[in-house]
Order: structure tokens, then sequence, then C-alpha cells
């Protein structure tokens, strides 16, 4: 398979789980209150009165040493307005540091000129565990392969025709994890131009995804994640007509 071809595949994985968040929700953390600056400036006080218990006696002229050590304890008491008087903020210039140069990348290839996706939900609060998933796999001819998902890759190319990911994060399936592996659904998903025609490879995603619903007990879902209906069909292979007429023109 070509690197850019595994390039746009990876883009694709991730939009499907993008897709996937706003399917099943995906509730914010909650996260602590930050400190509010004045509460540091507070802390950072009291530590330094605890570092130095010694008081100094006042006297009417302080010298030259005692004005440098009021300076240095006054470097972590800058809640004093006296020293904040004192102390030209405007005259300590920030570190600048050397920006790192760009990062060169190899262009990924130009990305595909359409993607067309479909879901398979579990149904009645069912999960899909590994062994079912690896029996859909098998009883439909999909393979496990690049970027630790599942493809149907015609004979003689190496090019897929469409692509199965999990719709849950991170997207791909562990190989070795089988045995533990559970999902509420996956995602079918292929991009044009690709080793067949686009009305062609529809139907031939579309049919796996319908079998393979029937082996998990899963709902099929169109693009925009609602149920998959005969209008719909109706729709999508009529724009796949569209993409071919406008590929031979």
């Amino acid at each position: 398979m070509e690197a850019s071809t595994l390039r746009w595949i990876l883009i694709i994985v991730g939009l499907v789980i993008v897709g996937s968040i706003f399917l099943f929700g995906n509730p914010d953390k909650k996260r602590k209150p930050k400190a509010s600056r004045k509460e540091k400036k507070a802390k950072v006080a009291k530590n330094a009165r605890r570092e130095n218990p010694e008081r100094r006696e006042p006297t009417l002229e302080p010298t030259g040493e005692d004005v440098r050590e009021r300076e240095l304890e006054g470097l972590d008491d800058q809640g004093d307005p006296e020293f904040q008087r004192e102390l030209n903020i405007a005259s300590v210039e920030p570190i600048k540091r050397p920006k790192p140069p760009p990062r060169r990348t190899k262009p990924a290839g130009p990305p595909p000129e359409k993607i067309s996706t479909l879901y398979l939900l579990a149904s009645d609060n069912h999960v899909i565990t590994g062994a079912e998933l690896l029996q859909a796999t098998v009883s439909t001819g999909m393979e496990f392969g690049d970027m630790g998902i599942f493809h149907r890759v015609p004979e003689g190319s190496e090019q897929p025709v469409f692509s199965m990911a999990n719709i849950a994060k991170p997207g791909y399936f562990e190989r070795d994890e089988w045995n533990t592996f559970e999902t509420n659904g996956v995602a079918l998903f292929m991009a044009l131009p690709g080793p067949l025609s686009g009305l062609d490879a529809w139907d031939s995603m579309l049919a796996t995804a319908r079998r393979m619903g029937e082996i998990l007990q899963a709902e099929l879902l169109d693009s925009e994640r609602s149920p998959f209906t005969r209008q719909r069909e109706a729709q999508v292979r009529e724009e796949m007509r569209e993409y071919d007429r406008g590929k031979k023109a």
C-alpha cells in the first residue's frame, strides 16, 4: 500500500473517531479550580517569612548592606507596595529564546475526492466482543492489516476498496487482545478514487455492512448517524453514479 494512501486512511480514521464522539457523547471532565495569582503571591510571601524568622531592628539611616538585603528579601515579597515602587519592572527584559526551525514533512499526496461512511451500532445494549467481530470479518472477506484496522483489498491491488475501524478511541484494534476486546460499534469507510468505480465500491461496502450487521446484531446507520433507509440508499447510489460520470468525462 502506498505511503500517501496510508496517510489519508489515517486522516479518515481520525475523522471517523471524531464523528463517533458526537454519537456517544464525551462529557467534560471536572477540573480543579486553579489558584489565583494573588493567592500564589500570598503563599510565596508566607513561605519566605517562615524561612527567615529573624527580624532586624530598624535604624534611622539604612546602610548599603541593609538596602541590598532588603532588595533580596523583597524579591519574594511582591505584595509590598514600597518595594514595588522601588523595583523598575519595565527595566527587566524578557529572555528571548530562538524559535525552533520549522519541521519539513513529506506531502501526503492529493486528498480523496469523495468519502463515504457507514456505522454499525450494537443494538439493545448489546456489546460487540472480539470473537464476534473476528467471525464477522472472516464471513465477509475482510482482512486485518495496516494501521491496526480491517480492509477489503481486491486481488492484484494494494489500495483498499474500503476499510473498517473501531468507533471508540483510539480507532484501531489490538491484534493480541481479541479475547478481552469489546466495543459499541464499528465504522466502514471508503475513499475515492479507488481500485473500483464509485458505485461498485459503494455496493460492496453496503453489502458487507449489512451482512456484518446481521452477525453482530448491530443497527446500520448512515454518515449522519441516522438509520439507513431505502431513500438514503437510493440517494447515495445516485451520488456515486454522478461521480463515475464525472470521472469518465
